[in-house]
């Protein structure tokens, strides 16, 4: 019996992924570039899609959202997900001073009922102005405990994730 990833692109995927991340603030128009180059030079002949997304570092993550749903395949809906949420993590620990552009994100993220796991869900309803209340000293919590919460949830979703995966995927 085939596996059920088969058919399953991972360079749609990771398309979707940057759909979802372009349109919540969670990716830059630059990091696509860098994906698609990066894909470029490991591709014998890349789809066209990927060498008009190397040319796009002038444009607008709207202007990038066509080319990327050209990127033939089929999408993997919850591995996106988890890219995305992979993203946001990285950036979190690169950059905690983005915190902000995070939690809004996630909230994004959550209003667009892009958010399986509850915990992740519950932190992005309140991380945005739990991350404000505490810079004006007006909750317990500090800045950095709002961090070290939003760092927490986003690992633990993304734990959950790959182990329901795999369990999805063992089914096969």
């Amino acid at each position: 019996m085939p596996r059920r990833t088969e058919g399953m692109d991972l360079h749609r995927t990771q398309a979707e992924a940057f759909l979802i991340a372009l349109d919540v603030g969670a990716a830059s128009v630059d990091d696509v570039v860098n994906w698609a180059l990066d894909v470029i030079q490991e591709a014998e002949h890349p789809h066209w899609s990927f060498c008009e997304l190397a040319l796009c570092s002038r444009k607008s993550p709207a202007d990038l959202a066509a080319i990327l749903r050209a990127v033939p395949g089929v999408p993997d809906g919850k591995l996106a997900r988890l890219r995305v949420l992979e993203m946001l993590r990285d950036s979190l620990a690169e950059r905690p001073e983005r915190a902000e552009q995070i939690a809004r994100s996630l909230y994004h993220l959550a209003i667009g009922e892009e958010l399986d796991e509850p915990a992740l869900r519950e932190l992005a309803w309140w991380a945005w102005d739990a991350l404000d209340l505490a810079a004006q000293g007006a909750i317990a919590q500090t800045r950095e405990d709002v961090v070290n919460q939003m760092r927490s949830a986003v690992a633990e979703a993304i734990s959950t994730g790959i182990a329901q995966r795999r369990c999805d995927l063992s089914r096969f």
